[in-house]
């Protein structure tokens, strides 16, 4: 799996970020273009600490086998659970600029890799180092940028 603190792959991040556009519709999912780039930028607030995640429903695996799938595994396009606090449709979160969303989502990457101090644990899977960080932030950005095509 890719990871955000590799720079090559932090670009390439950032150049299909830049890809979207105002009118870029989701293949799959019920988020509209902006609501995904909040949604983004919020996996990074959790990493940091800034949102305490609270899950959707109790997850149906051993800590060890979903830790393996955030890491190692694409995400599903349909029907993966988000936490409560992201899910931007449920919580009727409609940002309305564009150009503010995805400037605030290349802004969280940046203090994300530029050493932005991460937590030590992920809620539903425990200890978590900077890599596994740079690896989860990675395959979630991914996953909702193949979602919008780019």
């Amino acid at each position: 799996m890719k990871n955000l603190f590799d720079q090559e792959t932090k670009t390439e991040v950032i150049k299909r970020i830049d890809q979207l556009k105002p009118n870029s519709k989701a293949d799959w999912g019920k988020m509209n273009v902006n609501q995904g780039l909040r949604h983004m930028s919020m996996a990074f607030d959790i990493a940091t600490g800034e949102i305490n995640p609270t899950p959707a429903k109790p997850v149906g695996m051993p800590k060890w086998l979903l830790r393996y799938f955030l890491l190692n595994v694409k995400p599903p396009k349909e029907g993966a659970e988000t936490f409560i606090e992201m899910n931007t449709v449920a919580n009727n979160v409609n940002p309305l600029d564009f150009e503010t969303e995805r400037l605030n989502l290349k802004n969280k990457i940046d203090k994300f890799v530029n050493g932005a101090k991460l937590i030590p644990e992920n809620k539903l899977v425990g200890k978590f180092s900077k890599e596994d960080w740079g690896k989860l932030n990675y395959n979630h950005t991914d996953h909702h940028l193949r979602q919008f095509g780019v």
